[in-house]
């Protein structure tokens, strides 16, 4: 009479369960990391923020390789300056920003526009995550799915033939040199 077939928790070896949960686990924790980094915001910002936000997004224009915000050259006070006094006249962020890159050239900002060619700065980072995140979900699924190996009896015999020979001529060189099998 056959046995009758265990009972599998939902969390044994082969389960769904068990397969998925890390998973699961690791989108909560990424949902998690990026609503608070989405709505951790402390309100409405006020203008001295407003100010300092587009200062950082813009460059110097004596300076090499600093943002208005770090720069204390006279050119960059004075479009902090210039800054804050848009931002007082209601002037969007948007706006600002529009008004140094069409006065200076686009290399003024720091952040590329995302339009045109500059939106593959901001796209291809994403796709290039995706795309790893895609191989590393089929590798683990392949990996995941293959039954392990078990060896035929053909295999058994040959390795046991294998092994008989090198234990007889294990023997034979001890018998050679006269020093018999007493070990």
């Amino acid at each position: 009479m056959p046995e009758p077939a265990p009972e599998r928790s939902a969390l044994s070896a082969g389960s769904p369960v068990r397969r998925w949960l890390p998973w699961a686990a690791l989108a909560v924790v990424v949902v998690t990391c990026l609503s608070i980094a989405a709505f951790g915001s402390t309100g409405t910002p006020t203008p001295q923020d407003r100010v300092a936000a587009i200062a950082k997004t813009i460059k110097c224009p004596t300076c090499s390789g600093e943002s208005v915000a770090e720069s204390n050259a006279p050119a960059s006070q004075e479009i902090r300056a210039d800054i804050a006094e848009r931002v007082q006249n209601g002037q969007g962020d948007g706006d600002i920003r529009a008004y140094y890159a069409g006065r200076y050239g686009d290399a003024i900002l720091l952040t590329p526009s995302a339009s045109g060619v500059n939106a593959l700065i901001w796209i291809l980072p994403v796709v290039a995550f995706a795309v790893a995140v895609a191989g590393l979900v089929v590798v683990f699924r392949r990996w995941s799915g293959e039954a392990p190996a078990h060896a035929s009896a053909a295999d058994r015999a040959l390795v046991e033939a294998a092994l008989r020979r090198e234990h007889e001529q294990a023997v034979e060189a001890d018998d050679a040199h006269g020093e018999g099998s007493s070990r």
